[in-house]
């Protein structure tokens, strides 16, 4: 029997206070691969590693932690970011790399079956007719700090490893799956656990923007890059 396709929403919203265009995070979308990175602002061109790492989960179908992938993306990034005549800080701050979390999310084609990979504060939620089954790699809002698990562009750089976050499990026809940058993250799992979820459908169905910009002045939204792809099974 062919598994329907899944469909997939997007909406990022940059930081208040810099340009609609200064946004570090990234998602993407696939008929059944579907990714968000969220570049670490004081890394150097976030924006880029970010866009490289879900572009390889989503589009081109590799897994980012895997070492020989990790090599070929870093080596990508460095193609991408060296340019003739930068200034000498622009290459100063080069040499201290990109950096980024990361969530990745596969369903199985073989049946109703997801696997996840994931670094940081870029979460997983896997939700069942608004109940929450599953999150990762963080599961609660106290958990979130200011210095998460990162991957790196560094060629030397294999702290990480031990911070990969992978799950799998089933999944059933309706279930939702939220990949999301971490101030989000972090307010839908408090709203979670606090019993009042939030309407997702609502959000993205009108203006993700409008929306985060009211959750930030009054519902403690922390005021960062926010992004998220839900996935509808």
């Amino acid at each position: 029997m062919m598994m329907p396709t899944a469909s997939a929403q997007i909406g990022w919203v940059a930081k208040a206070g810099r340009d609609p265009g200064e946004n570090d995070d990234r998602a993407a979308a696939g008929v059944r691969r579907f990714a968000v990175a969220d570049g670490a602002f004081t890394s150097a061109r976030a924006e880029v590693w970010a866009e490289i790492l879900v572009r390889a989960f989503v589009g081109e179908h590799l897994d980012p932690f895997e070492p020989a992938v990790l090599a070929q993306l870093r080596a990508q990034w460095q193609h991408e970011v060296e340019q003739p005549n930068l200034p000498w800080y622009a290459v100063a701050k080069l040499q201290l790399g990109g950096a980024a979390t990361f969530v990745g999310l596969e369903l199985d084609d073989d049946g109703w079956r997801y696997r996840c990979c994931a670094i940081g504060d870029a979460c997983l939620l896997h939700l069942r007719e608004g109940q929450l089954l599953v999150a990762g790699p963080l599961e609660r809002c106290e958990q979130f700090g200011r210095d998460p698990a990162l991957i790196t562009t560094r060629g030397a750089d294999e702290s990480h490893r031990a911070a990969v976050w992978r799950v799998s499990g089933d999944y059933h026809p309706g279930d939702r799956f939220v990949l999301a940058s971490d101030a989000l993250a972090k307010y839908l799992l408090r709203h979670h656990h606090n019993g009042s979820a939030v309407d997702l459908s609502a959000v993205l169905g009108d203006s993700f923007t409008d929306w985060v910009i009211a959750a930030r002045a009054g519902d403690g939204l922390d005021n960062d890059d926010t992004t998220i792809c839900l996935v509808q099974a």
